[in-house]
């Protein structure tokens, strides 16, 4: 028995190892097929990153264009430059009727004009001229009525008032004539007035143009106040 078993083993050792060699292949192909298997799927669960530029803003919408009704319907007025510019002022025009004298001719050359020699002529000598003077005073006229002309009777009666006149100056000097030309309401005050003037006034004659003595006039006026 011991022999029949030593036999069986002998004969069964190529097919264990043909077993084990296959069981050798297929377990390489196994371990094979899983490691690429895992490879495969971490491939393909992989994510891959990319940079995209952000989008720009949306331009605003343009606005719509109003019609408006009486612009359209309006119509243009069309104004052309002027061609060229006016001057605003008026051109000046001479209206003067005064005509300018004419230019002397020129004389042929007859040698130097002789001077004038003194003549023996017997005409009058050119007069001298003044000119006129008025009538003025040589005392003072304020003297010429006082406070002591005014009677009492006038003083009672509060007559008052300014008397104007003018007097006639004759070529002595000397009051001639005597006119009231402003009443101061009381016939009596105005007939003292040039009754006084005419008695104390003195004046100069007033001369002409010719420097003589000759008549004037001479106005003034003197107020009648009741003294106090």
């Amino acid at each position: 028995m011991a022999f029949t078993d030593s036999n069986n083993t002998s004969a069964r050792a190529p097919a264990v190892i043909g077993v084990a060699a296959i069981h050798a292949v297929l377990g390489l192909a196994l371990v094979t097929g899983l490691a690429g298997g895992v490879y495969e799927k971490i491939v393909e669960e992989r994510i891959i990153g990319h940079n995209f530029k952000k989008p720009p803003p949306p331009k605003p919408p343009e606005p719509k264009p109003v019609n408006d009704p009486q612009a359209s319907t309006a119509p243009k007025v069309f104004t052309p430059a002027p061609p060229f510019q006016l001057d605003p002022q008026p051109p000046v025009v001479d209206t003067t009727d005064v005509m300018p004298d004419p230019m002397p001719l020129p004389m042929p050359n007859a040698g130097p004009i002789p001077s004038p020699s003194p003549g023996l002529g017997t005409g009058p000598a050119p007069a001298a001229v003044f000119d006129p003077v008025a009538p003025k005073p040589r005392n003072d006229p304020g003297r010429w009525i006082t406070d002591s002309d005014y009677r009492s009777s006038w003083i009672n009666r509060e007559w008052a008032g300014t008397a104007g006149f003018r007097l006639s100056i004759g070529a002595n000097g000397r009051v001639q004539e005597c006119t009231v030309v402003d009443s101061t309401g009381h016939p009596a005050l105005d007939a003292a007035t040039c009754k006084l003037v005419r008695r104390r006034a003195r004046f100069e004659a007033a001369l002409n143009d010719k420097g003589e003595k000759v008549p004037g006039t001479f106005s003034s006026a003197v107020r009648w106040q009741i003294p106090e």
